[in-house]
């Protein structure tokens, strides 16, 4: 029975902000995933009748409980009409829309570029003058050292951009033609990875997936579970900002694209991820075939695309951010960045769970995962934190930290 209207249900998941230009505000509802790609833009005071949008509550019942604050029925009628052209209701039409979006991505022969033209340009010349820019102030790396992998942001490049400069030029220290290329899962999903077997789009060219070794960890770690989201890779950017570098440095390199959930229930638990078995079975498989190209003679390196802490009040979090706040999570930070350089995940692993990541360290599973699989490869190696930098905004309290890092084999 379609209760579209008689018991209306937001869908998730759904990204809700408010935002502010001057005096002037907007509730803005987004689909995170890209399903629908059009916003739909509210007035801030209906933020507290959507929260009643839970599929329990009558439309009889929500209208009764805000007719004191002036609602009335055909308002009412107007805002679950909008929602529904708008594909946010969980009902019958949603999720045959999410099925053919789905079914659509999942027979496409290639990922396009979600962001070319938005967070970046999306021809060629341009993106390759912006990229150039980026790297011109640090000097080209000299071949010499094994780098096995590197750790790069995947914020955006204004607030990222001198950053992503300085770790980039390490990959000139690899012959690698294989770049496995991991980094943050930011959708939910009930799987912790995710693969994915298409050829990436770019301006600079088309990255090719490595789809033999994607198929071999898929039948490994369960081909269901490996792609049964694979759909997240559509809209998700810290592996697409990776590529227009990886182009401009690797242009010939084939990739291996990998996301990583959330470890929550680790931390939560204070269970190392080894001890789940859906972690195991990626990480050992992920190692096996590794190590068997590795053996054949393949080149191999790791690109890691992976933010530090969120916070502010725009992440959750109670008191405006300050300078000394940001000075105290810089020595967080430095903390959770030697834990790296020392290869020690289980430190990396204490200090995330001391506080159930309190600031909120989008990153940690995925540099994890690497550290792990570095581990069971049985590889010795040093970790070099290339730049350390903050992205604060004080107007909106937002803050985001990150850093590059660069692997290399002793």
């Amino acid at each position: 029975m379609d209760t579209t209207y008689s018991y209306p249900k937001l869908r998730w998941p759904l990204d809700i902000q408010l935002h502010s230009a001057g005096d002037d505000h907007a509730l803005v509802v987004r689909c995170p995933l890209g399903i629908t790609d059009r916003p739909l833009l509210l007035v801030p005071a209906i933020a507290p009748i959507l929260s009643k949008f839970d599929g329990a509550l009558s439309f009889q019942q929500i209208l009764d409980h805000f007719s004191p604050q002036g609602l009335d029925e055909a308002t009412l009628k107007e805002l679950i009409r909008l929602l529904d052209e708008h594909h946010f209701l969980a009902n019958a039409r949603f999720f045959a829309f999410e099925r053919e979006h789905r079914d659509a991505f999942a027979a496409a022969p290639t990922r396009p570029a979600a962001l070319a033209g938005l967070g970046y340009p999306n021809t060629a010349e341009p993106l390759r003058q912006l990229v150039a820019g980026y790297l011109a102030p640090y000097e080209p790396s000299v071949k010499g050292q094994k780098l096995i992998g590197i750790i790069s942001p995947h914020i955006d490049y204004r607030r990222g951009g001198t950053c992503y400069g300085a770790v980039y030029p390490r990959l000139n220290e690899s012959n690698a033609e294989l770049l496995i290329v991991i980094g943050t899962a930011h959708q939910f999903s009930r799987n912790l990875f995710h693969l994915c077997g298409k050829d990436f789009e770019c301006p600079l060219g088309l990255s090719s997936c490595d789809t033999e070794f994607v198929t071999q960890l898929a039948h490994r770690h369960g081909i269901k579970r490996a792609f049964q989201d694979e759909f997240l890779h559509k809209r998700e950017h810290s592996l697409e900002l990776q590529l227009p570098f990886l182009k401009m440095l690797k242009p010939t390199a084939k990739i291996v694209p990998i996301l990583v959930g959330s470890f929550h229930s680790m931390l939560m638990h204070q269970r190392l991820p080894h001890e789940w078995e859906e972690y195991e079975s990626f990480a050992s498989a992920l190692t096996e075939i590794v190590r068997q190209r590795a053996s054949s003679g393949a080149e191999i390196c790791f690109v890691a695309g992976v933010d530090m802490a969120h916070v502010g009040r725009a992440f959750g979090d109670e008191g405006a951010l300050s300078q000394e706040r940001m000075a105290e999570i810089a020595q967080r930070d430095a903390e959770y960045l030697q834990a790296i350089e020392t290869h020690d995940k289980k430190r990396l692993f204490g200090h995330m769970a001391e506080d159930c990541d309190a600031r909120r360290m989008c990153g940690f599973p995925t540099v994890y995962t690497l550290m792990d699989v570095i581990d069971r490869l049985g590889w010795r190696t040093r970790c070099n934190t290339v730049k350390y930098d903050q992205a604060v905004d004080y107007r909106s309290d937002c803050a985001v930290t990150f850093a590059g890092m660069a692997i290399y084999l002793l």
